[in-house]
């Protein structure tokens, strides 16, 4: 769709959702269609409006951003009707629910606004900064029965489930180890987003979750003991991170850093054999190793997508089933991790200047 043909439509505040704007609401609330917006017009913005066009019964209306421009651009780009500030598309009527895609300290305020205003929330990782947030979160999702979900988007990856699916056949006997890493150069730019800690950056919290939460599902447990060591920069965000999870039956090896690169592959060792999943965070691929090291089996997606549809259709889903979180990513999950993440912290020293 042209810019000029959005141009009426720009924003709530110079169309004051006018009839066009409730055509398309009574056309979609008669198809079951879920509305959904997006807060951030950042990397990750794009890929999720990229995948949104496989998605079954759902609608990208609008596309929030600070800088009304770059919104426009953004909505020009995937053909979404309305660029919108935060606070028109909080108390929008024609958004049911919201994807939130900026960094990590602005999280919490603005889950908190969509859920107030009973929109439901699918919250980019981490979805708050710490487990004192969350529960706040949890608690208003609860009172206001309105979907609260982590996007957690490496669980719903085809590798990653086929990987599970193993597991739970017995494939590789019981989980003993877990090895698994996460770790790219990124720029030292001490006010750019990753080096920033106002802006909540840091290993940990930036990839450090991923492992963290790896760990959590194919182990399904809390960890009984932590033990976690860090690096901090002279920003006071954490360049790198080693954490080592006990759970009395097995034990996970975790790491992450911005400033090597390293395989980035996830191990799970068991008794009878392993599995490899390279590239965890975004693999499409998973392989099946004996007690011999002997490869016995292979699994590829060859997906074209990026990936993020299949967690955004989980969330789909279960907000038309009226459902307030995801069995797979449920509340507890996602607390538990902020709560590994806290103790994380507190082991490393690494605190942020609004906590």
């Amino acid at each position: 769709m042209p810019a000029e043909e959005l141009a009426p439509f720009w924003t709530v505040g110079e169309c004051s959702i006018a009839s066009n704007c409730r055509e398309v609401s009574r056309h979609d609330k008669k198809n079951n269609m879920i509305r959904w917006g997006i807060i951030g017009a950042g990397k990750i913005a794009h890929k999720f409006a990229a995948d949104f066009q496989l998605l079954e019964n759902a609608t990208l209306m609008c596309i929030a951003s600070s800088d009304k421009e770059r919104a426009k651009e953004f909505a020009t780009q995937y053909e979404i009707p309305f660029a919108m500030s935060y606070e028109e598309l909080y108390h929008s009527p024609e958004i049911d629910t919201v994807y939130i895609a900026t960094t990590h300290n602005f999280h919490f305020e603005q889950a908190m606004m969509c859920l107030q205003n009973n929109k439901a929330v699918l919250c980019e990782k981490p979805i708050t900064v710490n487990a004192h947030q969350l529960q706040q979160l949890i608690d208003l999702s609860l009172q206001q029965n309105t979907f609260l979900m982590e996007a957690m988007w490496t669980y719903f990856l085809p590798a990653v489930q086929q990987a599970k699916t193993w597991i739970n056949d017995g494939r590789i006997g019981a989980i003993k180890v877990l090895q698994i890493e996460f770790s790219f150069p990124a720029p030292k730019i001490d006010d750019g987003r990753i080096y920033n800690a106002d802006l909540a950056g840091g290993a940990l919290l930036d990839i450090g979750i991923y492992p963290i939460a790896m760990a959590y599902f194919f182990i399904d447990k809390e960890p009984l003991s932590i033990i976690a060591s860090g690096q901090l920069s002279t920003t006071g965000i954490d360049e790198r991170v080693g954490m080592f999870l006990e759970y009395g039956d097995a034990s996970a090896s975790l790491y992450a850093s911005i400033v090597t690169r390293m395989t980035n592959s996830a191990k799970i060792y068991g008794t009878d054999g392993y599995i490899e999943i390279p590239l965890f965070w975004k693999s499409n691929e998973a392989k099946l190793f004996d007690a011999d090291d002997q490869l016995i089996d292979t699994f590829h997606d060859h997906r074209s997508s990026f990936g993020y549809h299949y967690e955004i259709q989980h969330a789909n889903d279960l907000i038309q089933n009226n459902e307030i979180e995801s069995p797979i990513v449920s509340h507890q999950r996602s607390l538990d991790i902020q709560r590994t993440m806290d103790e994380v912290r507190r082991q490393i020293g690494l605190k942020y200047p609004f906590e």
